[in-house]
């Protein structure tokens, strides 16, 4: 009796498996074998995640991820609990998935572009512009979902180029995640609109009606505009240059071209979901920028297309202005990956100084054997937990204030006037500073308190 179970589900999962293969014969749109290019691609994946993972070398955990990681009780941090729980409390634990993700949203852009775009090496162009994005590049750092929405609309995008396939299922259950794929509820309906399929209108409409029962929370309060703000966060996001172009060319892919792919109804629907959204209230504009990146094929499309279309003589004012977009965006990225190189100008912080300082004063301190302690910064306390220093009674960790040219004689004065205000340190008590020192500049100073007797 159980032989012949076991063969009967032996039958049904053969036959399964030559239905997927006949379908996937049947579906598939392009058929071509690896080249060059394709190496290109890995390389340039390779050096893009080999980036990253320096990247989380030199960050720390920040107070507010801190806090995220054990209060919030959404899918993400819980995903990331396990994670830091598996591995072990450290960066590459907590945004190692990120990087992943990273890498498979690079792939399936640069798999689009494949089969979106003309010639080969613009596909590697769109990987080029994708893993230079700074929005991209914070996504794949910070403890953001972005990566995640991107990756489910670069999948539904892909499977509906590749194999002239909506995947109706993916789309709805996405729906029950997060406010942000509404959208695609609203780029289904224009595109059953569009090709007058009255089945599929009637579903979107559902699914969009639930999307908003799951979440109308998020849309509500008094109404104030953030237009601008906005605005400027997704330029800022994108680089400037390249989201005026984007915008241009989606207008072009639209008007044009009248193309009706989900991959533009998906960008054009979410650009203006998002601007409409912010006359009213701020919203999160990390979730919402995957909305935009998703059509960075029709940008490079339209970038090429309008080149070439001209004779060669002609199309040098096409080149240069790219190279200006490229430029800037090759600007923007270096400013985050070379931040750190601010403190040769000034020791003031930075935009990213959240992100330092914990575990480079956790490793001092791991170097000179302490393993807890008493801070006076509570948070750097909570930080420094994570890392594995947690709270002890004989040892004190005094911030110190870093003297600036503009403020150094105040300061002195103001000490001299209150000599109370310096560290309770007893005069028998050992004590020691830790610099944290970035490119030859010390950016914070502390003072290390061993004794029974120093207080916070």
């Amino acid at each position: 009796m159980i032989l012949k179970k076991s063969s009967n589900l032996g039958a049904w999962l053969h036959l399964a498996k030559i239905y997927a293969i006949i379908w996937l014969e049947k579906r598939a749109r392009t058929k071509r074998k690896y080249d060059f290019t394709d190496l290109g691609f890995l390389a340039l994946l390779a050096l893009s995640v080999c980036a990253l993972l320096y990247m989380i070398s030199e960050l720390s955990i920040s107070h507010k991820e801190l806090d995220k990681l054990y209060s919030s009780d959404s899918w993400l941090f819980a995903w990331l609990r396990l994670c830091v729980e598996v591995f072990g409390a450290n960066d590459y634990a907590l945004r190692g998935s990120f990087v992943l993700l990273h890498a498979l949203n690079m792939l399936l852009m640069y798999s689009i572009g494949r089969i979106y775009l003309s010639r080969p090496n613009d596909s590697l162009f769109l990987a080029l512009i994708y893993a230079l994005i700074p929005g991209v590049n914070i996504s794949a750092l910070m403890l953001y979902e972005s990566g995640f929405i991107l990756f489910v609309l670069l999948l539904i995008c892909y499977m509906q180029l590749r194999f002239r396939y909506i995947p109706y299922v993916m789309i709805f259950i996405a729906g029950c995640f997060d406010l942000v794929f509404c959208v695609l509820f609203v780029a289904l309906g224009i595109y059953a609109l569009i090709h007058r399929k009255t089945k599929t209108l009637i579903a979107s409409l559902i699914g969009f009606g639930v999307n908003m029962f799951l979440y109308s929370s998020s849309i509500g309060g008094v109404p104030s505009a953030h237009f601008l703000d906005v605005l400027g966060s997704m330029a800022m996001l994108f680089s400037p240059l390249l989201f005026l172009y984007y915008v241009y060319t989606l207008y072009a892919a639209l008007a044009r071209r009248k193309e009706d792919s989900m991959m533009v109804l998906i960008s054009a629907s979410g650009l203006v979901l998002c601007l409409l959204l912010s006359l009213r209230q701020e919203i999160d504009i990390i979730s919402f920028a995957p909305l935009c990146v998703v059509g960075l094929p029709v940008l490079v499309f339209g970038f090429f297309s309008d080149m070439r279309v001209r004779l060669k003589a002609y199309r040098g004012r096409f080149k240069l202005r790219m190279f200006f977009v490229f430029s800037v965006l090759c600007l923007e990225t270096f400013g985050i990956y070379g931040n750190k190189i601010s403190y040769i100008f000034s020791p003031k912080p930075n935009f990213a100084y959240p992100y330092y300082i914990a575990k480079d004063v956790a490793n001092e301190l791991k170097a000179r054997g302490i393993d807890s302690l008493k801070v006076q910064d509570s948070r750097l306390s909570l930080r420094l937990g994570f890392y594995g220093i947690g709270a002890g009674n004989n040892i004190c960790l005094y911030s110190n204030v870093l003297d600036t040219s503009a403020d150094k004689a105040n300061r002195q004065n103001a000490t001299h006037q209150n000599p109370t205000q310096n560290t309770p340190v007893r005069k028998n008590a050992s004590s020691e500073n830790i610099d944290i020192v970035y490119l030859g500049r010390i950016v914070a100073s502390f003072k290390l308190v061993r004794s029974n007797a120093c207080r916070i």
